[in-house]
């Protein structure tokens, strides 16, 4: 055997053995989603269009006792982000509006609600951020709510029209993560219509706009805290599936640029990025029915890690981490003509990034 193709046939025996190398056990499983509707009310009376057909899980976040999702933009929808509890119920739970009802009026001129959530992501100290796309002429959004104070918020940012666009279409947020530094929080989000990365600081309330020219981003996640130059991973917009990662450093020149360096090439388009403490990469992509992986402090190799059964779904799954070294995540089935969800969890014996220590000034 020529050594290209013995590179190939131990590469594919890699993937082959990496599948399902992950231990799930199913927490819940849903025939047809339903919301836990206000006191004395249902689909049909509350003035709600609902078909649970139209739930489709995009982003989810964890902390404490409460699983959150964000849900894809649908008339038929009538909340785009939900929580519901990691245990405690002996069947499939409904989803509650987060943090409430009053915060998913779809008017044009409720601007002061969510409109289209997207990334969302939990900080250390119980704050839910939430990435709001959006809609209906309102501005884009950043909002953060205090998970540990009755879910009430903390902070709402409308970006200026000089970093994120005030027009719907020359804007796409996709993503968010969060840098807890020694004194403040940054929040990175990606905007896939724009050449930039958009930073945001709590500490001073301000958004700006990195450059980083020839290039759109779509997922992101963040390495751990026990790397010595902490790298912000992104898989560009593009059909090319690359991976690139550039440093933190380079994102606190506020109207300044970055430079980004390939890492390597995904097989398909990868949706979503999680990296855990011990800096293990997981993504998952488009119409795919696994998820795969890589150790980010090795040279890139892909290995397939979870496999679902029959999927046919632009976004079949979405996952987070949580403290207690524990990876949720969702999958959604439309094989058949029958649609199911499940939520599984499994011990990875890694906690996210975040939620590890600082490093020493």
């Amino acid at each position: 055997m020529s050594p290209f193709f013995a590179a190939i046939f131990l590469h594919a025996l890699c993937l082959a053995n990496a599948v399902n190398d992950i231990d799930f056990t199913t927490v819940y499983d849903w025939d047809k989603f339903d919301f836990a509707w206000p006191s004395g009310a249902n689909s049909s009376n509350n003035g709600q269009i609902f078909n649970p057909n139209y739930v489709h899980p995009r982003y989810m976040a964890v902390f404490g006792e409460r699983l959150f999702i964000s849900l894809d933009l649908k008339n038929e929808v009538p909340a785009t982000l939900v929580w519901l509890p990691k245990s405690g119920t002996s069947t499939a739970p409904k989803l509650n509006p987060f943090p409430s009802w009053n915060f998913h009026i779809k008017y044009r001129k409720e601007c002061d609600t969510i409109k289209v959530a997207n990334g969302i992501t939990a900080d250390p100290d119980g704050r839910l951020w939430v990435l709001d796309e959006g809609f209906y002429g309102c501005p884009s959004k950043l909002w953060v709510f205090d998970l540990n104070n009755n879910d009430t918020t903390d902070r709402v940012h409308q970006f200026p029209d000089t970093v994120v666009s005030h027009s719907t279409s020359k804007r796409s947020l996709r993503d968010v993560v969060i840098d807890k530094t020694t004194d403040d929080y940054l929040a990175y989000i990606t905007d896939s219509e724009s050449e930039n990365i958009i930073v945001y600081s709590r500490k001073n309330d301000k958004s700006w706009a990195v450059k980083t020219p020839g290039k759109k981003w779509d997922s992101l996640d963040l390495s751990p805290n026990n790397r010595e130059a902490r790298q912000l991973y992104l898989t560009e917009r593009s059909y090319d599936y690359q991976l690139y990662s550039v440093s933190v450093s380079e994102l606190k020149n506020e109207g300044g640029s970055a430079a980004p360096k390939l890492i390597g090439k995904w097989r398909e388009y990868p949706y979503r990025l999680v990296i855990d403490k011990a800096n293990i990469l997981y993504a998952a992509f488009n119409y795919k029915k696994y998820l795969s992986k890589w150790n980010i402090s090795e040279p890139f190799r892909e290995q397939r890690v979870h496999e679902a059964g029959r999927l046919d779904c632009s976004w079949p799954f979405t996952f987070a981490l949580d403290v207690d070294d524990t990876l949720w995540i969702t999958e959604r089935n439309e094989s058949g003509g029958v649609l199911r969800h499940k939520l599984f969890k499994a011990a990875v014996g890694a906690r996210p990034y975040l939620l590890t220590a600082l490093p020493t000034p």
